[in-house]
C-alpha cells in the first residue's frame, strides 16, 4: 500500500500519514487542497513508474529544482515553500522532499511491482468536448493536453456506438472527426450537448479504453534478454552528453512504450461535475468497474458531492451482504442494486476530509461503512436546520399576533 504525507504545500498544512487505498477519496471545502494532494500523489506514482521503467534515473529528479518542475505538469510548482515536506512511500521507491531537495530510496528488487498507467482527469475536461477541434487550442494545461490525446485515441478506436447513460451513446465519424450524442433517432454534435455529457464523456471513454487496453496487453512481457537489451539502449541515451535532456526524455519514453503497463491508476477531479445524482451513481459504478478490471489498479477522486460518498457506502454494504450469503442463496438481488464488478471491500476504501485550516483527517467508519457525519452530509443537514429556524420565526410571529 502507498502512504503519503504532505506538509506546507499550497493550502495544505498537514495531511499526516495517509494510507492510499485502491479507492481513495478526498473531500472538503472549496480551496482546501483536495486537488493539490491528488496532484502530488499522481506525480509521485508517475515518477516511481518512470524510474522503474528506467525512463529517468534514480538521481535525475534529486538535482536542482527538477521535482518542482515535474509538479509544474499539474501547475502546482508555485505552491512549494521553504518548509514544504513530502513523503511518498510506494511499492518500489520512497521519495522524501525536504529542504527544497528530493531524496530517492529504492525498496527491494521490484519483482512484485505492477507497472501502472497513470491517468489524471482534471476538472476542466469538459473543455475538450465543449469546443470543436479543441486540440488546435494552444497553451492548454499539460494534464488537459495528455487527457485530450488519450480521448482522441479512444475515439479513433471506436467501432460501434459507445453507451453512456440512460440510453444515450456516442458515435464518432473518423472521416469528419466529429463526435455525436445519439439516442434513438436523435443525433446531436457533442459540443452542443448538455454540459453533463461533456463532463462525463472523456472520463467514461478514456477510463474504459485504457482499462480494456491494459487487460488485453498485460500478458505481453519481455524476455530477460529483451529487457537487458532495452536497459542497455536506455543507458546509452542517458549517458550521451550530445543529446539534450528534453530529447533524452522523448527517446526513452518512446523506447519504453514496448513495456506494457499492468494496471491503471486513475486520478479524477470531481467525477460528479454537472451530473444529476442518479448519473453520479452510474459514473461511479463505471469507474469502480474499470478499476476492478486489472489487479493492482487504483482510483483516486476529489469530490464536493455527498452523493458520491453515500453511493460508495452502498457499494461497500453490497459487498458485505454478498459475502455474507451462502452458496445456495440468491445473489441476483444484490446484483440488481450493485453489480459484482462495482462492489467494494471496506479495506479497499479510504476517505479523507480536508479542513478549512488545511489539515486532513480520515473519515470514521462504522462496521466498515463510512459514517454519515462528514462535511458533505453535514452541509446537507444545514438546510434542515435553516428550515427549522424559519419555522420557529414563523411560529413566534403567529403567537405574537
Amino acid at each position: 500500500m502507498i502512504h503519503l504525507t504532505i506538509k506546507n504545500l499550497g493550502p495544505v498544512k498537514n495531511t499526516g500519514m495517509m494510507a492510499i487505498s485502491p479507492v481513495t477519496v478526498f473531500c472538503g471545502p472549496q480551496g482546501s487542497g483536495k486537488s493539490t494532494i491528488a496532484k502530488v500523489l499522481s506525480s509521485c506514482i508517475w515518477l516511481e513508474k518512470s524510474i522503474v521503467k528506467q525512463e529517468v534515473s534514480e538521481k535525475f529528479y534529486t538535482q536542482y529544482s527538477r521535482f518542482r518542475k515535474l509538479c509544474a505538469y499539474h501547475q502546482i510548482e508555485d505552491f512549494f515553500r521553504t518548509d514544504t515536506y513530502i513523503n511518498y512511500d510506494g511499492d518500489a521507491y520512497t521519495f522524501e522532499y525536504v529542504g527544497g531537495r528530493l531524496h530517492v530510496s529504492r525498496k527491494g528488487d521490484h519483482t512484485e511491482y505492477l507497472l501502472p498507467k497513470v491517468m489524471y482527469f482534471p476538472a476542466e475536461r469538459n473543455f475538450m468536448v465543449s469546443i470543436e477541434q479543441a486540440d488546435r487550442v494552444r497553451n492548454l494545461p499539460p494534464a488537459l493536453v495528455t487527457l485530450q490525446e488519450e480521448y482522441i485515441k479512444a475515439l479513433g478506436g471506436l467501432k460501434n456506438p459507445f453507451p453512456l447513460l440512460d440510453g444515450f451513446a456516442i458515435e464518432y465519424s473518423k472521416q469528419n472527426k466529429i463526435t455525436y450524442i445519439v439516442k434513438g433517432t436523435s443525433r446531436v454534435r457533442v459540443h452542443k450537448a448538455a454540459s453533463g455529457f461533456q463532463s462525463l464523456l472523456p472520463l467514461l471513454l478514456v477510463s474504459n479504453s485504457l482499462s480494456f487496453g491494459i487487460s488485453k496487453n498485460k500478458t505481453e512481457t519481455l524476455s530477460a534478454e529483451e529487457r537487458t537489451s532495452l536497459r542497455k539502449r536506455i543507458d546509452r541515451i542517458q549517458n550521451d552528453s550530445t543529446i539534450s535532456e528534453h530529447l533524452k526524455t522523448i527517446m526513452i519514453e518512446d523506447l519504453s512504450k514496448i513495456i506494457a503497463p499492468k494496471c491503471l491508476w486513475s486520478v479524477v477531479e470531481e467525477p460528479e461535475q454537472n451530473l444529476y445524482p442518479h448519473s453520479q451513481k452510474e459514473i461511479l459504478l463505471s469507474l469502480l468497474k474499470d478499476r476492478k478490471r486489472n489487479i493492482g489498479s487504483g482510483l483516486v477522486m476529489t469530490t464536493h458531492s455527498p452523493y458520491v460518498i453515500n453511493y460508495l457506502s452502498i457499494c461497500v454494504k453490497a459487498y458485505q451482504v454478498a459475502e455474507s450469503l451462502s452458496a445456495c442463496d440468491d445473489v441476483s438481488k444484490v446484483d440488481d442494486i450493485i453489480p459484482e464488478e462495482s462492489r467494494l471491500a471496506s479495506q479497499d476504501l479510504s476517505i479523507y476530509e480536508i479542513t478549512k485550516d488545511g489539515d486532513v483527517r480520515s473519515l470514521e467508519t462504522y462496521d466498515g461503512i463510512p459514517t454519515d457525519s462528514n462535511f458533505l452530509n453535514l452541509a446537507l443537514s444545514e438546510t434542515n436546520d435553516l428550515y427549522d429556524d424559519l419555522m420557529d420565526i414563523e411560529d413566534e410571529t403567529r403567537r405574537s399576533n
